[in-house]
């Protein structure tokens, strides 16, 4: 049960005007409506939403679903949405609107999401509402979820401790001791090495990380087992960890002072097998054909060519710009990406997309290919065809580290890991 109690917060109206038409007609243009600034407060927990007992129900808004709804058929019509797909998109927008709990304030995210179970586009609908400033995302972003998993069974206060270290290491710190924000990716990675030492420590009767002493970490660390790379890792987590928390006072010492990380066991890159790469080239997919030829010929990354938009090409110069370099095309690469763009044309010609490749669900938003789907493209995996390319560019050169660098935007020290895989030229053949 809601109540709304009398002159407890003014309430803000938005009647429509007499004389004002339904902006679904054509020739009207209505004027953006901002969103609400109060929340209808809960008394008590409301019931779960019911998406479907509200499909015929009115929004309590109507000059705000008559703006969004002609927003909505504007957006449509540019981003060549076929009739179908707009009129979900029009039936989800009129249900977002009837179940707000404040009726003008931003839709909930989480409620958004719900539309996938009615079979309407909520994706779309997301992007449509983010760009009029009407979604107010409050889904558990994924590294939370995946702290609560790992950290499962860890006793406190090192849980606590861990989630303040979390915090801090994704937003940074602007105040003494100042600190860098980090990816979610970055801290992900510490997290997962440094886990299964703690776990141990926690086994053995640990519950404060202000009570580890140095003895005891390299004790467990090295009861781990653990050589190389993984070790590497680990120690770097351990020592992410402790050294955060030292500086923020959360702990009283820093344990892994002096702890030594090692190097990292460094691979040679290897040739890859050929045929499939061959095989990918003249595939009639046009789309595997040409992501197959920039990784074949220019050893892009996977992330480049997820973010290469149609500006970046410029096939009649033969010229590729990407961040930080511009790529000289080969013949064979122009020729894939050309017929590339002859389907794109075909298959989406009123798609606003800016990106060059495009699936059947980007071409209806403005959103990048998902790395699944690219990953689905080429025979090997990116790194194995870019490795390849170098490799066999360092053949060609001589191991000119400079030229790796220019060409595939290398640093010196991961271009002398292909130098160094070189069999020495200087050798005396066998007799």
């Amino acid at each position: 049960m809601q109540l709304s109690f009398a002159n407890t917060r003014p309430q803000e109206r938005r009647p429509r005007p007499a004389d004002a038409p339904p902006g679904a007609q054509a020739g009207i243009t209505l004027t953006a409506v901002p969103p609400a600034a109060h929340r209808q407060l809960l008394l008590f927990p409301p019931p779960p939403r019911d998406l479907a007992a509200a499909l015929h129900s009115p929004p309590a808004d109507t000059t705000l679903a008559d703006w969004l709804g002609q927003e909505l058929t504007h957006w449509a019509a540019s981003r060549g949405w076929t009739r179908s797909t707009a009129c979900r998109a029009r039936t989800g927008l009129r249900l977002l609107l009837t179940v707000q709990d404040t009726p003008g304030a931003p839709v909930p995210a989480t409620v958004i999401d719900q539309l996938t179970q009615l079979g309407l586009p909520a994706r779309l609908l997301h992007e449509f509402l983010t760009a009029h400033r009407y979604v107010e995302d409050d889904r558990t972003p994924a590294i939370d979820a995946l702290f609560t998993r790992l950290t499962t069974g860890l006793p406190e206060p090192m849980t606590r401790q861990l989630a303040r270290w979390m915090s801090l290491r994704l937003t940074g710190s602007p105040t003494p001791p100042r600190s860098r924000p980090r990816s979610p990716i970055t801290v992900r990675h510490q997290l997962r090495f440094a886990l299964p030492v703690l776990t141990r420590l926690a086994a053995a009767g640990t519950r404060d990380l202000a009570d580890i002493t140095p003895s005891q970490l390299r004790e467990h660390l090295t009861a781990c087992r653990l050589t190389g790379t993984n070790y590497a890792h680990t120690a770097s987590g351990l020592i992410a960890v402790f050294t955060l928390l030292h500086a923020h006072r959360i702990i009283r010492s820093n344990p892994a002072l002096h702890l030594r990380v090692g190097t990292t066991t460094r691979t040679i890159p290897l040739p890859a097998d050929i045929a499939p790469i061959r095989q990918a080239l003249t595939d009639p997919d046009p789309a595997r054909a040409a992501i197959t030829a920039l990784l074949a010929f220019h050893a892009l990354r996977a992330l480049e060519i997820r973010h290469l938009t149609l500006t970046d090409a410029h096939l009649a110069a033969g010229h590729l710009h990407l961040p930080g370099r511009t790529v000289t095309l080969a013949e064979p690469v122009r020729v894939r990406l050309a017929a590339y763009l002859a389907h794109r044309g075909r298959r989406w010609p009123n798609t606003a997309n800016p990106y060059f490749f495009l699936t059947q669900r980007t071409a209806l938003s403005t959103t990048p290919v998902s790395p699944p789907w690219l990953y689905r493209q080429y025979p090997h995996t990116a790194d194995v065809l870019r490795s390849d390319r170098i490799v066999d560019e360092v053949q060609a050169a001589g191991g000119d580290v400079r030229r790796l660098c220019d060409l595939f935007g290398l640093t010196v020290q991961a271009a002398t890991r292909y130098t160094a895989a070189r069999p020495n030229a200087d050798a005396a053949p066998p007799a």
